[in-house]
């Protein structure tokens, strides 16, 4: 057999593997792509199922349900093709990992605030101001931060959430607890990282700047076990979210002004679950659907109808 012949085999084999290989890149999808969604994500009308009615599409197979804490990994490491995602959190740029843009504006404003009791603002109506003083005060980018030193640099939240506090003037570094002469409240949070951060401080703020004892009761689960606690007189706050508020407790329809969403959570929860919405603490963690950005533009998918799109043509 001559050279010629020979390099023409050998650029015919590469051709062909070349072939073979993009085939089998781009066609792996076909058999549906691989989504990992958290359990509260699943279930709740502002997760997918609201997300695919508006849409319009639905994952060939079955979304996984995950644990937000692995989710990310999962989906850096190409074990999942597209997660469920909270804007705040700092494992999406750590893993360069692209948010998909919401172009049809499912998603509500999620901003956190402080959710209270009321009997317990009238039993301690200082706390009102207390915690007030953390209003604005959080950036998108900030609130990142904070969840990326607990998530990814093992730092505690309650370290995170106190230093956070006394960079921003909001507690003297030797700030100590009071002497507890004023009575307790029980603070909780949701089970994932920003809300342990957020209840932290929350805590920290108050029982250093005045004689209430604070009993945390962090990482108790989901959007309603944290209300339904609250509403039974087991907590006394927590930090909970506008549209969560609105959509996933309230089952009102999206509101997608940020003002008028909270708006409206402050006037219902007061009326019908005698509760009280304090001032926004600044940021918004929206919820997203988010890809590896290599395997996204691979795909030409950068918004949320690329991605119907797509999964609807599989």
């Amino acid at each position: 057999m001559s050279t010629k012949s020979r390099l023409l085999i050998v650029l015919g084999v590469v051709i062909v593997a070349g072939i073979v290989l993009t085939l089998i890149r781009y066609s792996r999808p076909s058999m549906g792509m691989r989504a990992a969604f958290d359990a509260e994500f699943l279930t709740r009308p502002d997760g997918y199922l609201g997300l695919s009615e508006h849409y319009g599409f639905e994952f060939v197979a079955e979304p996984m349900q995950m644990d937000p804490g692995l989710m990310y990994k999962a989906v850096a490491d190409g074990a999942v093709d597209v997660i469920d995602a909270f804007a705040t959190d700092g494992r999406i740029p750590a893993y360069d990992l692209l948010v998909l843009d919401d172009d049809k504006g499912f998603f509500p404003p999620y901003y956190a605030a402080p959710l209270v009791r009321a009997e317990t603002l009238k039993e301690h109506p200082e706390i009102e101001q207390i915690l007030n003083r953390l209003a604005g005060g959080i950036s998108d980018q900030a609130m990142q931060r904070l969840n990326y030193r607990v998530d990814e640099e093992g730092e505690k939240a309650a370290d995170v959430a106190r230093e956070f506090l006394t960079s921003e003037g909001l507690l003297s570094v030797d700030a100590s607890p009071g002497d507890g002469s004023a009575g307790e409240v029980t603070i909780g949070s949701k089970h994932f990282t920003e809300q342990e951060v957020l209840g932290e401080m929350l805590a920290a703020l108050i029982e250093c700047s005045s004689n209430i004892k604070v009993k945390r009761k962090l990482n108790l689960g989901g959007t309603m076990i944290c209300f339904n606690a609250l509403k039974a007189g087991d907590l006394d706050l927590y930090a909970e979210y506008t549209g969560t508020g609105l959509v996933n407790i309230l089952k009102q329809d999206v509101i997608s002004d940020p003002d008028a969403a909270y708006q409206a959570v402050k006037k219902a929860f007061a009326e019908d679950y005698d509760m009280v919405w304090l001032e926004p603490l600044g940021f918004n963690n929206t919820y997203t659907l988010t890809m590896r950005r290599d395997h996204a533009l691979d795909f030409g998918i950068e918004t949320i109808s690329d991605l119907a799109e797509y999964v609807t043509g599989q």
